[in-house]
């Protein structure tokens, strides 16, 4: 009897230790999108109301970069409002994540009102814009499609641009792009990941 009884255990230790080493190397779930391998993305110079801003300044954080426009009706908002979520849900985890929104509205948004407009999301969230030359050439970088169309008759216009969200990881390589549906259980997750990742 004490040999069957020690048969059953020790069946049941194996048994727990593959499951573990199971859960220990088996690969992470993303729901964003991965890029396989991740690309090195070229440094930016953009201007926050405190002055010029490079992506290389985030280096050892994760980056989480998404174009928009502060007169955006819903994507941007939205997407901003779920990121707060996602950063909140991580507790003293998001200070190793940079948020970073990028204007594409070169004619209206000013450094000042992306302050004003991005800190109401969140304290640490950081808005940079630059002129039409300067944005012309991250969107291109980043493969990131906009358009300001023609005003109308009261100077008003309408902005295109892509929806999805961008996620650099610590050595600012490409990792992730989120589609503009992502959730923000499902970031928060994905930056998770990200986060135990060793930096190199």
């Amino acid at each position: 009897m004490n040999r069957r009884i020690f048969f059953i255990a020790a069946l049941l230790v194996a048994f727990f230790a593959v499951a573990a080493l199971y859960e220990y190397t088996k690969p992470p779930i993303y729901y964003g999108a991965l890029i396989e391998p991740p690309k090195a993305m070229p440094d930016f110079t953009l201007y926050s109301a405190n002055g010029p801003v490079k992506l290389s300044d985030f280096r050892g954080k994760v980056v989480v970069l998404y174009f928009g426009y502060t007169s955006c009706p819903d994507l941007c908002p939205l997407t901003l409002a779920y990121l707060r979520q996602a950063l909140d849900s991580l507790g003293s985890k998001a200070q190793e994540i940079q948020v970073v929104f990028v204007s594409v509205d070169w004619k209206r948004d000013t450094p000042e009102h992306l302050s004003d407009y991005v800190h109401a999301f969140r304290p640490d969230f950081v808005g940079v814009t630059g002129t039409q030359v300067q944005i012309d050439a991250v969107t291109k970088d980043f493969g990131i499609f906009y358009l300001l169309y023609p005003p109308d008759a009261n100077g008003y216009y309408s902005v295109d641009h892509t929806a999805s969200i961008q996620v650099i990881d610590r050595q600012q390589k490409l990792t992730i792009i989120w589609p503009h549906e992502t959730q923000p259980d499902q970031m928060a997750s994905d930056l998770q990941v990200l986060l135990h990742m060793p930096l190199k």
